[in-house]
């Protein structure tokens, strides 16, 4: 019994140990990617199945669900001083030109000096101009939830080993304690008041080195008794930069259990802001 103590100990300090370690790297990470994604521009394509109106009346000539390609000039802007968002500017849908690329950065820059709710609604109209349904939430900056002094917000646990395609990785879950809540959301009504939800999922590393790899998320909202759920996946990958910048980002969004949308997101050619791609 005292050897199964002792073993049982020294689990836990391994695991508080990868768990620290977790914690820096993210740390390092975070502060390298504040520094650098306001400096950035990179080209966002979308594509997007949703449920459409069929869903509630039947049409013969409309499917139950609705798919759409947007592509946008995509960047971060720094608000209030620390708070990094992402932006877009719409340049085609569903392969048809809608704005210049130098149209679409000049429009960009525009929406860096919103403040902050104005800016994200901004965001949010982009995409619902061109019949986008779902929530504009900012999924790209997810590794800012584990910036600097930020760590003491989440509980985090060692999940064990795992493959991500065919790279060995450790997988942490983390689930929010306390602090500002995390994820917001902004509705097609501009007179709502956007919703605040706290957050918990995982965090999965290169076994080799610890580089964050994913980021997943969830958030689930019953204060209105519809039963809102956020599901996203986000990938990352180290830029020419020398700091992550995400690659790739999967999001559902569920209503009651069901799902209503799903956005996949991916993201190239960065560069830095103002220069041709």
């Amino acid at each position: 019994m005292r050897g199964l103590t002792l073993l049982c100990f020294a689990l836990t300090v391994r695991a508080d140990e990868r768990t620290q370690k977790l914690v820096e790297r993210l740390a390092r990470e975070a502060d390298a990617f504040q520094k650098i994604a306001p400096e950035v521009v990179g080209r966002e394509t979308l594509h997007q199945r949703a449920l459409g109106a069929a869903r509630f009346k039947i049409r013969v000539s409309d499917p139950a669900w609705k798919e759409r390609e947007i592509v946008s000039e995509y960047g971060f802007a720094l608000l209030g001083g620390q708070e990094i968002h992402e932006v877009r500017q719409v340049t085609s849908v569903d392969g048809k030109r809608v704005a210049g690329e130098s149209q679409a950065q000049e429009a960009l820059g525009k929406l860096v000096t919103g403040n902050d709710d104005q800016r994200k609604k901004r965001a949010l109209q982009q995409l619902e101009k061109y019949g986008l349904q779902g929530a504009a939430t900012d999924f790209g900056q997810i590794l800012l939830l584990f910036s600097r002094g930020s760590a003491e917000r989440y509980e985090i646990t060692a999940g064990g080993p795992r493959l991500l395609g065919t790279v060995p990785t450790e997988v942490f879950r983390y689930r929010q304690l306390d602090g500002p809540q995390a994820l917001t959301v902004f509705r097609k009504d501009s007179a709502a008041v956007p919703q605040r939800l706290s957050v918990e999922g995982e965090i999965w590393v290169r076994e080799a080195d610890g580089l964050p790899l994913r980021i997943t998320m969830t958030a689930t909202d019953d204060s209105k008794g519809g039963g809102l759920r956020e599901e996203a996946t986000v990938d990352y990958g180290m830029s020419e930069f020398g700091t992550l910048l995400p690659v790739e980002t999967t999001q559902r969004e569920l209503h009651s259990g069901e799902e209503v949308a799903e956005n996949k997101f991916s993201y190239s050619d960065f560069r830095r802001f103002g220069t041709k791609p």
